[in-house]
C-alpha cells in the first residue's frame, strides 16, 4: 500500500483508462455484479475522452485547413 501513496498518478490517459477497464473487467467476472457500476462508469470515462480526443483533432484540422482560430 505504501508503494501505491507514493505513486505518480499523473494525466489521466487513454492507455490509463483502458488498463483499468481491462482489470475491472476481471474482476467483474471473478467476483460479481459488485463492481459493475465502476467499471461501466470507467467504460464511460474512456468513451468521453476518446469523444473529446476526436473532437479536438477535427478543430484542430479546420483551423490548420482554414487558418483562422475557432472559438
Amino acid at each position: 500500500m505504501t508503494a501505491w501513496l507514493n505513486h505518480d498518478r499523473g494525466p489521466i490517459t487513454e492507455e490509463k483508462l483502458l488498463k483499468a477497464v481491462n482489470i475491472l473487467a476481471d474482476i467483474v467476472e471473478e467476483k460479481g455484479p459488485a463492481f459493475r457500476p465502476l467499471y461501466l462508469s470507467l467504460r464511460q470515462q474512456l468513451a468521453d475522452l476518446r469523444l473529446q480526443q476526436g473532437a479536438e483533432a477535427a478543430l484542430a484540422a479546420i483551423t490548420a485547413r482554414t487558418g483562422t482560430k475557432v472559438a
